[in-house]
């Protein structure tokens, strides 16, 4: 059973290294160190890219507990679709957004925890000015309506 996680607190790694380094390590490199409630879990592989992810220690035994060997754990991080084109995809689930960029592999994956849609406007905007991204790359979109509205204003966004 697929049980998705939902938390900005989430960072990819290729898959070849994730017997090198632990979940926690990965999370700690990129400043997310699992808190002490927390446990730091790989997900499955999604390609050849795997997601640490902290999750609650009660939660994630709760899973363990219910689902057993049957327990898969993702994350939109990896799911968000891409067309095989330089693009920006993006998934709004309530206060997280999930951010991958596409130059047209991908460049940027980010999971961050946003409270209006200036916020996004403008880790879009960051994102796309650190890696020297062309503005007029189309912004493919999931969820929070008012969030497509503002990135209108700036951005060719699709709906998705």
């Amino acid at each position: 059973m697929v049980v998705c996680i939902d938390t900005p607190r989430v960072t990819l790694v290729p898959q070849a290294l994730t017997a090198e380094i632990s979940a926690a390590n990965a999370l700690a490199i990129t400043g997310q160190a699992a808190l002490d409630d927390e446990v730091a879990i790989y997900s499955q592989p999604f390609g050849n890219i795997c997601a640490a992810i902290a999750i609650s220690r009660s939660c994630y035994q709760t899973l363990v507990d219910t689902l057993g060997s049957r327990l898969n754990i993702t994350t939109p991080l990896l799911s968000i679709a891409h067309r095989g084109e330089r693009c920006i995809a993006v998934e709004i689930v309530e206060s997280i957004s999930y951010i991958r960029l596409y130059n047209p592999t991908l460049l940027v994956a980010e999971a961050i925890e946003v409270a209006s849609s200036d916020e996004l406007v403008f880790y879009i905007t960051n994102i796309l000015s650190t890696t020297s991204t062309p503005t007029d790359i189309p912004i493919y979109i999931i969820g929070a309506k008012e969030y497509i509205k503002a990135l209108k204003k700036y951005y060719k966004v699709i709906c998705e």
